[in-house]
C-alpha cells in the first residue's frame, strides 16, 4: 500500500488582522498536520497544490520558520508543491521563494512548460542529482506498486486556466508515451471547479476537465478554502485555517485528506484502486454574534440590551470553542468574534458606538479578535436605493449586496455612453469586480473587460486602460493602513473577504 497525503492553501505568513497570533496560527496548524501526516497516516509523499505562502514577498522569519517544518519531514517523503496566486501572479519573477526551497530539498516544486509549445506542455521529470529551479513530474516509486505514482504539477493560470488543462492533458500522455504508464497519476492545481462553487471565483467547468479526466485519477486542487469533492476524482480539502469570517462558519469544512493507494491482481491485468478520507485540521475558532438593533430608540437602551444579549451567549461559544478541532494541547483556543449588528438604526449613527462595543465583547470573552460587521441600514444606503423595489434587495430584512450592487453598476452604465447596453455592462463590471475580488491579475481584469467592450461596442475598438498598482496600499504605512480600517469600519462596510472564500 502506498499513501498520499493532500493538503492546499497553508498561506504561510498571513497575518491576519494584523494580528501576529495569526500568522503563528498559520505555522502551527501547518506543523500539527504534517506531524499527523507522517505519524498517524505514514504518508509516504505530501501534496500541496499551491499558497504554500500568503505572498511573494515574506519576511525572514516566515521561511526560518518554514524550513524548519520543512526539515522534521523524514527525508524519504516528498513534499511536492506547485504555485498558487499568492505564491507568485502571472508574471512571476526569475526566481521565487518556492524555487529556493525545491534547490535547498525542502519541497519538489513542480511546473508546467506552457509557453514553448502552445497545443501541449512540457514536463521534465525531477532530477535529485541537479534539481534546477523546479520540475515537471515527480515519480513515486514503492514496493507495494509494480509502476510507479507520478506527479504532475501546474501552476495557477486564473481565466487561462481552461486552455492550460487542454496543454497539460497532451502533456501527459506525451510523458507516458515516453517513460512508460504510471499506476496511478496526480495533477496538482490551483483553481475553482465553477460547477461546484459557482459562488466562489471557480474559472473551470467539468466540461474544461473532459480530456484531462483521461489520463488523470486524482486532481488535487486548491484555491478554494471550503472543501468540496466531485466525480470520485476531484478533490479540494480546503484550507487548514479560516482566514475570513464567512469560512469559518460550521459549514465550511477545513483540513487535509489521505489517499491509500491499492493493487490488486486479476487474470488480465493489476488494478489500482484508492481509499480516499478527509481530516479535520486542528484550528482557531471563529464564534458568530448578531444582533438586531431595530427594536431600540437609544444608544444607551441598545447597549444594555446588547450586553445582555453577548453575557446570554457566553455558554454557547463556550461549548464551541471546546470542540476538539479547536482546541491547543487540550485546551480551547480563544476565540475570532464575528460581531454582526442588522437592521434598522432608530437614532444617530454617530450615537452607535461601535468600537467599544467591539471592545466589550473582546473582553468579555476573552477573545483573540472581534470583527466587526455592521449590516444596519442607514441613511445613506436609504439614498441610494430609493428609486429601487425593496424586495429586489432586500432578502429576510438583510441586504442583497449582490443585487444593490448589480443595481449600481447599470446605474453608472444608463448614465454613462454606454446607455445602450446598460444591462450587459453591469454584468462586465460585476465580473470585473468578482475577479479583483480573487486576486485576479490586473492584467487578466484588463484583457476581460476589454473584450467584452468590444463584443458589446465593436465601434468603440480602442482597448481599456486600467491604471491600477498591483499593491495600492504598497506605499502606505502601518498607521495609515489602520486609519483606512478605521474609517471602514465606521462606515459601516463589512469584512472585504467574507464574500468570496478563496486564496485572496
Amino acid at each position: 500500500m502506498l499513501t498520499l497525503t493532500h493538503i492546499a492553501d497553508t498561506h504561510l505568513g498571513h497575518r491576519q488582522y494584523g494580528v501576529k497570533q495569526r500568522e503563528d496560527d498559520m505555522m502551527s496548524t501547518l506543523q500539527a498536520a504534517i506531524t499527523e501526516m507522517t505519524a498517524e497516516r505514514d504518508t509516504d509523499a505530501i501534496l500541496l497544490p499551491g499558497d504554500l505562502f500568503d505572498s511573494r514577498d515574506l519576511r525572514p522569519k516566515v521561511i526560518d520558520q518554514a524550513e524548519r517544518i520543512f526539515a522534521r519531514v523524514p527525508e524519504d517523503v516528498p513534499i511536492l508543491v506547485s504555485r498558487g496566486n499568492h505564491d507568485e501572479n502571472l508574471s512571476p519573477r526569475e526566481v521565487t521563494w518556492l524555487n529556493y526551497l525545491h534547490q535547498r530539498g525542502h519541497v519538489v516544486f513542480l511546473n508546467a512548460d506552457l509557453e514553448t509549445n502552445p497545443e501541449t506542455a512540457q514536463f521534465d521529470i525531477y532530477n535529485p542529482d541537479d534539481p534546477g529551479y523546479a520540475a515537471g513530474f515527480y515519480d513515486i516509486a514503492t514496493d507495494g506498486l509494480e509502476r510507479p505514482v507520478r506527479v504532475f504539477g501546474l501552476q495557477w493560470r486564473g481565466a487561462r486556466a481552461a486552455k492550460a488543462l487542454q496543454q497539460v492533458a497532451n502533456g501527459i500522455t506525451r510523458v507516458n508515451n515516453s517513460h512508460g504508464q504510471p499506476a496511478y497519476t496526480v495533477l496538482l492545481g490551483h483553481f475553482g471547479i465553477e460547477d461546484e462553487v459557482p459562488t466562489l471565483g471557480g474559472t473551470v467547468t467539468h466540461a474544461d476537465l473532459r480530456e484531462l479526466k483521461q489520463v488523470v485519477d486524482y486532481l488535487a486542487i486548491g484555491h478554494i478554502h471550503k472543501q468540496y469533492e466531485a466525480a470520485g476524482w476531484i478533490y479540494n480539502p480546503g484550507s487548514p485555517e479560516a482566514h475570513t469570517t464567512r469560512e469559518g462558519r460550521d459549514d465550511w469544512n477545513h483540513g487535509y485528506y489521505s489517499i491509500a493507494l491499492n493493487q490488486h491482481t486479476s487474470s488480465d491485468n493489476d488494478i489500482v484502486t484508492s481509499e480516499v478520507t478527509h481530516h479535520l485540521t486542528k484550528r482557531r475558532p471563529y464564534y458568530r454574534v448578531e444582533f438586531d438593533v431595530t427594536a431600540y430608540s437609544s444608544a444607551g437602551e441598545l447597549e444594555k440590551a446588547f450586553k445582555q444579549h453577548v453575557k446570554a451567549e457566553k455558554s454557547a461559544m463556550l461549548a464551541h470553542c471546546r470542540q476538539d478541532r479547536f482546541t491547543a494541547n487540550g485546551e480551547p483556543r480563544a476565540p475570532i468574534v464575528d460581531l454582526r449588528f442588522t437592521g434598522t438604526l432608530q437614532f444617530t449613527r454617530g450615537d452607535f458606538r461601535t468600537d467599544e462595543l467591539s471592545a466589550w465583547v473582546e473582553d468579555a470573552y476573552d477573545a483573540l479578535y472581534v470583527q466587526l460587521n455592521t449590516g444596519i441600514r442607514t441613511a445613506d444606503v436609504q439614498q441610494l436605493i430609493a428609486d429601487i423595489d425593496e424586495a429586489d434587495v432586500f432578502e429576510d430584512g438583510q441586504l442583497n449586496t449582490a443585487a444593490l450592487e448589480s443595481e449600481v453598476f447599470e446605474t453608472i452604465a444608463q448614465e454613462s455612453v454606454y446607455a445602450e447596453q446598460a444591462s450587459n455592462v453591469a454584468d462586465v463590471l460585476g465580473n470585473a469586480h468578482q475577479m479583483a475580488q480573487t486576486n485576479e491579475a490586473v492584467e487578466d481584469i484588463q484583457e476581460s473587460v476589454s473584450s467584452a467592450r468590444q463584443e458589446l461596442f465593436p465601434h468603440k475598438v480602442d482597448d481599456i486602460v486600467l491604471d491600477i498598482d498591483e499593491d495600492p496600499f504598497a506605499n502606505q504605512t502601518h498607521n495609515d493602513r489602520v486609519d483606512a480600517n478605521t474609517t471602514q469600519r465606521q462606515l459601516g462596510q463589512s469584512e472585504t473577504n467574507d464574500t468570496v472564500g478563496v486564496g485572496e
